[in-house]
């Protein structure tokens, strides 16, 4: 029993989608703020359920997964506008409605593959999910093990908070090394608490190991270009069309000097990746009357050098509909046309090195193999 488990919790540490990039969702079942042991635990329904390695661990058949790619097409806008709040950290009304989404997809599931995803998201959840109320009642674990499974939380969060604030100068493999140690001694502690049953319980309920490592996170599809004035630098062009293409997506206005600030890295992107799987697309949302004029954005990219298409958003359509808030924003999108990574403000803003980040993830995902798309998935990368 203790190497099963142990074995699971040695995936974990990869599980967290490098790619997460924002939303950490706090599970419907976690503590009060006031009374949580550690950071929100996080929910990846959403995001295992898009996952093709998890399909076929569920043992999807063709019509369950078209059911639910149009479930999660449908209801895209709203997977796509909570991307960094996450699902429980969405405001009560979408709370409400994530809740239906997933009864929906639920109700697609078997009694054995919801079992089966259930302990995939145990598995993410890590031992912070034992003081889930539902496991507190089925493990029937006492006020004392409660307690003490809280203080080995906080403990065990506190110590990565610590590293991660101590260790930047430290070499990868010794801040691996450092974190393995930790996980290590969480685990030997909680175990210490469990009494037998109760371990065979906990190693019931999250079933076999499942390697989380090449999982791929995704929100949602990237939204289908609409209401654009003009395109520049090219024909007009679609999401759709772009599949089988890394596409890089960035919002900005041309009076934007934070957006400036972000061209030598839009330069360089465009000349390095000249002739391979990647388009670059700019939207120009304007913020203000002046960047409204499009002889005068015209004029600014010959300027700039910036030759990739541009998308004119002067009635902000597309801006309204990735949900954007700041300018400028930058998105990635895979070969599926699934947004997978993004950034808000100037990529090196204060020598964040963002661009150095956003290269490395724009070469893998130039890597990926691009994944054959269900008929039914193609009209509906951008939801309605």
């Amino acid at each position: 029993m203790r190497t099963r488990i142990t074995s699971i919790v040695s995936l974990t540490a990869a599980i967290l989608f490098a790619a997460i990039a924002a939303a950490k969702p706090q599970s419907e079942d976690a503590a009060t703020p006031e009374d949580s042991a550690s950071a929100p635990l996080i929910d990846p329904y959403f995001l295992l359920i898009r996952h093709e390695a998890v399909r076929d661990a569920l043992k999807l058949s063709p019509p369950q997964i078209e059911s639910i790619d149009a479930v999660l097409r449908k209801h895209n806008p709203l997977l796509l506008a909570i991307r960094d709040v996450g699902p429980q950290g969405a405001p009560e009304t979408a709370r409400t409605t994530l809740g239906e989404i997933r009864k929906e997809i639920d109700s697609i599931l078997d009694q054995k593959q919801q079992a089966r995803l259930e302990g995939l998201i145990l598995q993410v959840q890590g031992y912070g999910a034992l003081l889930r109320p539902d496991l507190v009642g089925e493990l029937k674990l006492l006020p004392r093990q409660q307690q003490q499974l809280k203080n080995i939380e906080r403990q065990y969060q506190e110590k990565l908070r610590q590293m991660s604030e101590s260790d930047a100068e430290r070499p990868p493999e010794e801040r691996q090394q450092a974190q393995s140690e930790a996980r290590t001694e969480q685990h030997r502690r909680v175990l210490a608490v469990l009494n037998e049953r109760q371990k065979q319980s906990w190693a019931q309920r999250l079933g076999e190991p499942f390697n989380f490592a090449d999982l791929r996170s995704s929100p949602a599809w990237a939204p289908e270009f609409t209401e654009v004035e003009t395109w520049l630098n090219s024909p007009a062009l679609s999401m759709e069309s772009l599949r089988g293409q890394v596409v890089v997506v960035h919002f900005f206005a041309f009076g934007c000097i934070n957006c400036v600030n972000n061209y030598p890295w839009y330069r360089e992107w465009q000349d390095d990746f000249h002739g391979r799987a990647v388009t670059m697309i700019g939207i120009h949302t304007p913020e203000t009357q002046a960047e409204t004029d499009v002889e005068q954005l015209r004029e600014k990219l010959r300027d700039n050098d910036l030759r990739f298409p541009v998308a004119v958003d002067n009635q902000k359509q597309n801006w309204q509909a990735w949900s954007n808030s700041m300018w400028p924003s930058v998105y990635l999108i895979d070969k599926q046309g699934r947004v997978r990574y993004w950034w808000y403000g100037e990529l090196d803003w204060q020598g964040a090195g963002g661009q150095k980040l956003a290269r490395q993830r724009i070469d893998e995902l130039l890597a990926e193999k691009s994944t054959p798309i269900a008929d039914g998935q193609k009209s509906g990368s951008g939801g309605e």
